[in-house]
């Protein structure tokens, strides 16, 4: 799921953290930060890290046990809580001298709270250590000991783990105005290409929290699935009123509708992130009925600025796709391109080194304009994303 700007306790969180992170600073936040944070790292990489690893910890009430327990109660015993909402509770293990400790704070109290609420790690079956006698051939147990754990290795940053935008590089601090640029071309593109969806059924696959609703005013169905229950859940509550509007849990490579059950697809902002990307599309075909479309976004892997630092043997983000790959994988489920749009491009702000200088444009409207305007004259060759619509022969 993409960050969902439009909801305070995310985004106030957000701003908090990029307001006070140093240029070393490391960050344990829950997945979506990356959209925004992206040297953030996330929980389910961090079960051997230690407290000390990080200067700042997210967590989100409501998702305490995606968080490893060790870190959780080093939380508790080694932290001090210095932001907190009705969602989240920021840690800091040193904080600055000017945030306040608000461990009597009802937020925080509500994070202590859900803690003791889960259940305790199952202890592990003690083992006995065996020792061979002097002398014999015979090995015998020794007292029963608790199994000693290893070394905690300090985590190791893979560079394929950063951010699913490869101009949001960890030198800098991704500015909220440039993502809302991006968000805002998604749109118009979606509003482009579907129109205002009159009587159309409409999948819009890893939906996140959902954000259709303005654009596909006219659709007879809308459907949204997604694997996460917490954006599921704000999904459902920012539709209520919309009865076309439908959210389910869905594993989007094992789609649970029948064939040509839609006239349109998304997926936007998620095939990087899926591990089957190529099944992914597969369903999305499937259910597709015949002349039905497919709009799909993607990082894209030949974008200028990845172009200049692989020029400059520099090391490059191994993510996202090229237009030419995104193409062949679309034909390979029976779908044809036929249209082709870039998504923002300013090359200088993902070259090694220049994300830190360059940082402050990334919130001037001027700039990010600028942006915006060159992503759709350069075209999905070289802009730093890429939309595309296939249709179903």
């Amino acid at each position: 799921m993409s960050f969902p700007h439009d909801d305070p306790a995310w985004s106030t969180t957000a701003e908090f953290l990029r307001a006070r992170l140093g240029p070393a600073d490391r960050v344990l936040a829950p997945d979506p930060f990356r959209w925004v944070i992206p040297r953030s790292q996330l929980f389910r990489q961090a079960a051997t890290a230690k407290l000390g690893d990080f200067e700042w910890v997210a967590t989100h009430k409501g998702e305490l046990s995606e968080v490893p327990r060790h870190l959780l109660d080093a939380l508790a015993d080694g932290a001090t809580p210095v932001f907190a909402n009705d969602v989240f509770v920021v840690w800091a293990p040193a904080p600055p001298e000017d945030l306040d400790d608000l461990s009597e704070a009802d937020h925080v109290r509500a994070f202590h709270a859900n803690l003791a609420a889960l259940p305790l790690p199952a202890a592990g079956p003690a083992r006995p250590t065996v020792v061979r006698l002097p002398g014999e051939g015979v090995s015998a147990p020794a007292l029963t000991q608790a199994p000693v754990a290893p070394p905690v290795p300090k985590p190791r940053r893979d560079p394929r783990d950063a951010s699913p935008r490869p101009w949001l590089s960890a030198s800098g601090l991704p500015g909220t105005l440039r993502e809302r640029a991006f968000q805002e071309e998604l749109d118009r593109l979606v509003a482009d290409s579907l129109g205002p969806a009159t009587g159309v059924r409409v999948l819009d696959i890893g939906c996140g929290g959902g954000r259709l609703g303005p654009v596909l005013t006219s659709a007879a169905l809308v459907v949204g699935v997604d694997t996460d229950d917490t954006a599921l859940e704000r999904a459902r509550a920012r539709h209520a009123a919309l009865p076309a509007f439908e959210f389910r849990r869905m594993d989007a490579a094992k789609l649970e509708f029948a064939e040509a059950s839609f006239d349109a697809a998304l997926i936007l902002d998620g095939l990087d992130s899926f591990e089957e990307a190529p099944a992914v599309l597969a369903e999305a075909a499937r259910v597709l009925g015949r002349g039905g479309r497919l709009m799909v976004t993607a990082t894209n892997r030949e974008a200028l600025p990845l172009r200049a630092m692989r020029r400059l043997a520099l090391p490059v983000i191994r993510r996202g796709y090229s237009v030419t790959e995104l193409t062949a994988m679309l034909r390979a489920v029976g779908l044809h391109v036929i249209r082709a749009d870039g998504l923002l491009l300013s090359p200088g702000w993902a070259l090694q080194g220049v994300g830190g200088v360059m940082g402050p444009l990334e919130e001037d409207p001027e700039f990010v304009e600028a942006a915006r305007l060159l992503g759709r004259r350069a075209g999905p060759e070289y802009t730093m994303a890429f939309a595309m619509v296939a249709r179903k022969e």
